[in-house]
């Protein structure tokens, strides 16, 4: 059962190229390195906000709120998000190219809906953290 999911699972695949089958690869390929591209930038992101709420006067306190204790958790989380969408995409990689060879091509709507919700949030908690910090 398995199997129809993951069908050749070698490093090395060489097919024929007749019709679109290379091109079809290629963007198979061009679509993976968007998703390194997206995880990249996701913990850069994070990397960039620990660094931000590092410098940050480590006595800021608004509200009765300090806004120091969001930083390294949000920081992490961009992080770790970012490493969950190199492994969907390492993942959506395979799965496609196998689903490529039997002649079928799998829509990534859960996964892509996914990903643009959690992405979202993240950014408005960070919106949210940022405005309470500059407000005092």
């Amino acid at each position: 059962m398995m199997r129809v999911f993951t069908a050749p699972l070698k490093l090395s695949l060489v097919l024929e190229n007749k019709g679109n089958t290379a091109r079809d690869h290629l963007a198979s390929e061009r679509t993976y390195l968007a998703y390194v591209r997206t995880s990249l930038a996701c913990s850069g992101a994070g990397v960039a906000l620990l660094q931000l709420f590092t410098l940050t006067n480590d006595t800021a306190s608004h509200g009765g709120i300090n806004v120091q204790k969001f930083g390294k958790p949000l920081g992490a989380t961009f992080i770790l998000f970012g490493l969950g969408i190199l492994l969907l995409g390492v993942v959506r990689y395979f799965m496609t190219q196998s689903a490529l060879v039997r002649g079928y091509f799998p829509v990534a709507r859960n996964s892509m809906t996914a990903v643009a919700f959690i992405l979202g949030s993240l950014v408005g908690v960070l919106f949210g953290v940022l405005v309470m910090e500059t407000q005092g």
